[in-house]
């Protein structure tokens, strides 16, 4: 058995692709939920001002909902940080509520695959010899039609659980320490979101960065985002703050590449 597991605040713009586009390979799908920010944050101060978040970011829920999947269940959790997140999602609800599956798969709301590329993934993943794997983040900028260059990132995780009886600790990303990068790509679709919900992204990402002590964003980076074009402005666009030249620039994609489901999203 293989289960996938996702965890959301927002992210309606790619969700259901996302969950299309794993759904034939594996044999039931959590969507864990949650409404309020790491950190419990209710704030934030932006360019001076305080901005109070809203009780509802987007419409995930809903687009979740709208698939009427039968391998989709949706719980609400909710965590103060990302670490280990993953471990009690699995560990607390899923394999004290259901029986163990031989294969985990922690994967993002902005994750899509193609055909291809989630078979090779669940094969190779499911290894003897291999516990914890990711694939390789093959990110897009702004639109499926730009892309940044590689770089070193987790994307969707896999424990082979056939010789664990729970899952060890991990780190923000459903991570052990060293887990094996398999030859397999994710279209990570999180810089594309549309741009409401990629305001509240990083106005909830410049809250609790402290809160969660991880990488606090370029306050500026939205902005530079939202008027982005391939002709101006285009380098430095990491939106860490101390580490913007990590993503020097974007360039255009093959759309021939993309995810099947994607195509069918935007007529390709």
């Amino acid at each position: 058995m293989i289960y996938a597991l996702y965890r959301c605040l927002y992210g309606e713009d790619f969700i259901q692709e996302s969950i299309k586009s794993i759904r034939d390979y594996v044999d039931k799908i959590f969507v864990f939920w949650d409404d309020t920010p790491w950190g419990n944050i209710e704030s934030c101060t932006y360019k001076g001002q305080v901005v109070k978040f809203p009780k509802k970011f987007d419409n995930i829920l809903d687009k979740v909902k709208e698939l009427n999947d039968s391998k989709v269940t949706l719980i609400y959790d909710h965590v103060q940080n990302n670490i280990g997140q993953f471990t009690h999602l699995a560990n607390d609800i899923v394999l004290k509520n259901w029986p163990k599956p031989d294969l985990l798969m922690m994967i993002e709301v902005d994750h899509v695959f193609k055909k291809s590329e989630i078979e090779k993934a669940i094969n190779l993943a499911s290894q003897d010899q291999l516990i914890n794997t990711t694939t390789r983040p093959l990110e897009l900028w702004k639109t499926y039609e730009y892309r940044i260059p590689e770089r070193r990132r987790l994307a969707t995780m896999f424990w082979n659980m056939k010789t664990l009886s729970t899952l060890p600790q991990t780190g923000r990303h459903a991570n052990g320490r060293r887990p094996t990068v398999l030859p397999v790509d994710t279209h990570n679709f999180g810089f594309c979101f549309n741009p409401q919900t990629m305001y509240w992204k990083h106005l909830t990402a410049i809250a609790f960065s402290q809160k969660i002590r991880d990488f606090p964003p370029n306050e500026n980076w939205y902005d530079k985002w939202l008027n982005w074009t391939i002709d101006g402005n285009n380098k430095d666009l990491e939106i860490s703050q101390g580490y913007e030249h990590t993503v020097p620039y974007a360039m255009r994609y093959n759309g021939d590449e993309l995810p099947e489901i994607i195509k069918e999203k935007y007529g390709i």
